[in-house]
């Protein structure tokens, strides 16, 4: 085999290596998150609705984002949420399926969440 007919092969399977990947990690999503801005994120929300894990797939690789229930702190409907790496980011989650996400108290967007049955 040629060296670039290899490095061809090699190309096409990174990608479909990828794509497979992309499927494990949402294949655990429960819900979706419609965001203000036009964006969509899958989420995986435990059974216990104590964590929220978000999953974002890239060619590079993944990062999963885990947003802990800050207990006690529910109020109106509402449960609020801390990222885990990133404590100043957070997630408001309503009754309703309103999400606000803040970084530092200041809204950066909202959305709505919509659960899968």
């Amino acid at each position: 085999m040629k060296k670039s007919q290899c490095l061809q092969l090699i190309g096409i399977l990174v990608v479909l290596a990828g794509c497979s990947v992309g499927q494990e990690a949402h294949s655990n999503a429960n819900a979706i998150i419609h965001w203000g801005n036009g964006g969509e994120e899958q989420v995986h929300i435990s059974p216990s609705n104590e964590h929220l894990i978000f999953s974002h797939v890239e060619l590079a690789g993944s990062d999963i984002v885990v947003y802990s229930r800050i207990r006690g702190a529910g109020k109106n409907k509402c449960e609020y949420y801390v990222n885990e790496p990133l404590p100043h980011v957070r997630l408001t989650l309503c009754g309703d399926g309103n999400v606000e996400l803040l970084n530092r108290g200041r809204t950066i967007n909202v959305g709505k969440l919509i659960v899968f049955k």
